[in-house]
């Protein structure tokens, strides 16, 4: 079909860059660029005695990312589906409504990122301030000051869930006995005092005071940065968050950067150059369980010190011997054996229990 053109002409020719050869359950019958993709069905699909596919023809409009005039569109029936590409991830309470109101029938994906708050257990050097969270009390205490819950309620609007470590509950390799962190003021409290971290005016909502915190100077207020992009969901979680910590006596301060700035990679960027206290964002979760993201080899600093480099991933700083050689292990592993599952779930526990 093609023979006609050179591989050098392929690239730029209508009939290789406009009308695909393919054996899918459509082709295509129209593109005018910046409007619209016309298909019909492909009478030579491979499971067209199913009764496949199930329209005779489809549209695809092209209509960009302006989520009001995307709605408007469905409502007005100049289209039947809005798929995840056209910026709706901030219309998410107008689309409860309308599906409440029988007008909209939205669909929620999640399971596939997960958001989380690092903690800069080990900065670089250059970066000195106290030891917040050498401490495992004191990560732990942070897990119950943070109102996550309170996040997927309001921010969210009920559509994802809270979780203890870095699987959905639908991935097969989910480990459901781990520990879990739920809001709760007096037990985050009472292990922020197990640490050293006094509340030493009887004020609950001031912070806290070192006394006999372990790397930290007696005397320390228990208050630090709190780091995310400026990302409009984001910042009405921190701002949620920031509140139910200040009720255990933890003062944050909030700070929104552009993503190319902290994603940077180090040493400049805040996140990867292990310049930060606390920093939120979200990693993906595959098949494959990416417990290696927190293992000791994977701390970001220069090769000439013995890092794997500033590309890598442990941006908190977590070092846990028992956490690197199950993890290890389950990375040696094969997938489907048994020592795959005990691994990875042991690998799970622990980053439960150690929380960076």
């Amino acid at each position: 079909v093609w023979g006609d053109y050179t591989a050098l002409e392929l690239l730029e020719a209508e009939e290789s860059s406009r009308m695909p050869i393919g054996w899918g359950p459509y082709v295509i019958d129209e593109w005018v660029a910046g409007d619209h993709i016309s298909l019909s069905k492909n009478d030579l699909y491979w499971r067209a005695d199913e009764g496949l596919p199930a329209f005779d023809t489809v549209i695809y409009r092209i209509v960009g990312e302006n989520s009001n005039a995307n709605i408007a569109a469905l409502l007005a029936g100049e289209c039947d589906i809005v798929d995840q590409t056209s910026g709706l991830e901030d219309q998410s309470e107008l689309l409860l409504e309308l599906q409440a109101a029988g007008q909209l029938n939205p669909t929620f994906v999640t399971g596939t990122v997960w958001e989380h708050a690092d903690m800069g257990i080990n900065p670089v050097d250059s970066y000195d301030r106290p030891d917040f969270f050498e401490d495992v009390r004191t990560r732990q205490a942070m897990a119950h000051c943070m109102d996550r819950q309170a996040v997927v309620d309001t921010v969210l609007f009920g559509q994802s869930i809270v979780l203890d470590g870095y699987l959905p509950p639908e991935h097969p390799m989910f480990n459901s006995d781990v520990p879990s962190y739920g809001f709760d003021v007096e037990a985050g409290s009472a292990l922020l005092e197990e640490a050293g971290w006094i509340d030493d005016d009887g004020d609950a909502t001031t912070p806290r005071v070192a006394q006999g915190v372990e790397g930290v100077p007696d005397g320390t207020l228990l208050e630090f940065n709190y780091w995310t992009t400026s990302a409009t969901q984001r910042q009405q979680a921190t701002q949620v968050l920031q509140a139910s910590m200040a009720e255990c006596g933890i003062k944050v301060y909030l700070e929104y950067w552009s993503p190319s700035e902290y994603f940077a990679d180090g040493p400049d960027g805040p996140l990867f150059g292990r310049r930060f206290d606390i920093g939120q964002f979200a990693w993906l979760t595959g098949v494959e369980p990416p417990c290696d993201l927190y293992i000791t080899s994977q701390w970001p600093g220069p090769v000439e010190e013995g890092f794997q480099g500033w590309g890598a991933q442990n941006d908190p700083g977590f070092t846990n011997e028992e956490y690197d050689a199950a993890c290890n292990a389950a990375l040696q592993s094969l997938p489907g054996t048994p020592e795959y599952e005990q691994y990875h779930k042991e690998a799970q526990r622990i980053f439960a229990e150690q929380l960076p």
